[in-house]
Formats: structure tokens, C-alpha cells, sequence
């Protein structure tokens, strides 16, 4: 089977990641993909909190992939301010328990069992960085959110001007239809280490858990302003045509 082009994988993921109506079963249309259907004629994706049938807990990890391997960016050490940060969010939003995460158990592991996308220089993000690599997987990970450590050419590569440190890990397909069930959220040593950093990695947490939309309002705003002027130069070519 052909693979897809990647320039799709930017759409699925990015809009499979807005929880508009509170879960994750958004669908795009994808091309035809019969290889990635569960070998056993069942289907891997099932929607909710935890999205796919392999998982019975919302697992997040965190690993340092960077060239620093210091004592003072230690996954232990990083497991409990990420453990505190989602404590928070389920103190302070109200989408938590809207979206049934108070439901299910929420662990943070030191350690992921998928290796990071962009980690790889060979490939890149979809959305922010050019997009590369086939990010289609047959079994999904366990852990539905990986935080990986990096180093700072990683952000650079691929998060330039971008408005989060997002990026889709893994996909599943069935059939014509493909989802997002595995996200990414890529950050430095020094802005994992630095305190005056916890409301960042608060912020990409909300994205992560899919408590709020990864389109900035800047990216709508911009949309909102071209369509205003869109439909003035539409009025003023309708006034002109009929003087």
C-alpha cells in the first residue's frame, strides 16, 4: 500500500487533538490504509479519555533524550513536578472531570516505551516544521502523552515560531480513518529545570491532556480579520459591478 503524503498527517493530527465536544473521536479522511487495521478484524480505537482499547489508564512519561544527562534533569526528578502540575489541573480545570480524567487513574512514568519522533533529525514536524516520516503505528503505546527532553537545535528544528511544543507521535488507521492517540510535548533541559518555567509546562500540559485547542487564537484571529476582508472586497466588487 502506498503511503500516505504527509501534509495529511499535519490535518489529522492537529484537529484530532481539538476536543471540541470533550473527547478525542474526532475523524478525518484519510487514504486507504487496510494494513494498519487490527490484524484480529477488531478496532484499536475506541474514543473517551483513553482512545484506545490497549490502555486501561491515562499514562504520561517523561524521558531525557538530550545530550545532558546531568543529575539535576533526572526523569525521577521530573516525574514528581509533572505529577504536581497535573495535580493542579485537576484541581483548577473544570474540563478535567468534563472530559472524565477524574474517572480513570493518571500515572506519570519515568521512561517511555516509543522512542520521540522528532528526536530523529531526519524527521520533522508536520505542522511547524515541514513535515516528514510516516507516523502510522499498528499497536498504539501504552502511554497516551510522552515528555521528552531534548536538546535545543530539536526546538529549533521544529518549533521555531510555533504557538505550543506539541507534536503527534502516533496515528492509527482503520479503514479510510485515522487518529491521533499518542501526543508529544518536546522541551529543553533548562526549561524543564527552571521553576519560573512550571507555568509552560502547565500550559502544554492543557494541550497535552486535550483540555484546550492547539490552534492559537492569534492563527483564529488572523483567519476572523482575512474573511472580514474577504467579504468587504466581495461587497465593494458587487457595488462596482453594478454602478
Amino acid at each position: 500500500m502506498k503511503r500516505r503524503k504527509l501534509w495529511l498527517f499535519a490535518v489529522i493530527a492537529l484537529f484530532a487533538s481539538v476536543m471540541a465536544s470533550g473527547n478525542y473521536s474526532t475523524l478525518v479522511e484519510a487514504h486507504s490504509k487496510q494494513d494498519h487495521v487490527d490484524e484480529h478484524g477488531d478496532n484499536m480505537f475506541i474514543g473517551g479519555t483513553l482512545l484506545t482499547k490497549n490502555r486501561s489508564k491515562m499514562i504520561v512519561c517523561v524521558e531525557n533524550v538530550s545530550s545532558n544527562r546531568g543529575k539535576d534533569v533526572s526523569n525521577e526528578k521530573n516525574v514528581k513536578k509533572i505529577e504536581k502540575q497535573i495535580q493542579k489541573l485537576s484541581n483548577e480545570n473544570k474540563r478535567y472531570k468534563e472530559v472524565y480524567y477524574d474517572s480513570v487513574d493518571v500515572e506519570v512514568t519515568a521512561g517511555c516505551s516509543f522512542t520521540p519522533f522528532l528526536n530523529d533529525p531526519s524527521n520533522s514536524h508536520p505542522l511547524y516544521g515541514g513535515g516528514s516520516g510516516d507516523r502510522v503505528v499498528e499497536q498504539p503505546s501504552k502511554e497516551s502523552l510522552g515528555i521528552f527532553i531534548v536538546d535545543q537545535d530539536v526546538i529549533d528544528k521544529n518549533f521555531a515560531k510555533a504557538p505550543n511544543r506539541w507534536s503527534p507521535e502516533e496515528l492509527i488507521c482503520e479503514g479510510h480513518e485515522c487518529f491521533e492517540v499518542t501526543k508529544g510535548i518536546y522541551l529543553t533541559p533548562d526549561e524543564i529545570e527552571d521553576i519560573n518555567n512550571d507555568k509552560m509546562l502547565f500550559q502544554e500540559l492543557l494541550y497535552g491532556f486535550g483540555l484546550e485547542s492547539m490552534i492559537s487564537n492569534e492563527v483564529d484571529e488572523e483567519k476572523q480579520k482575512k474573511d472580514r476582508e474577504k467579504k468587504e472586497n466581495e461587497k465593494k466588487e458587487m457595488k462596482n459591478s453594478s454602478s
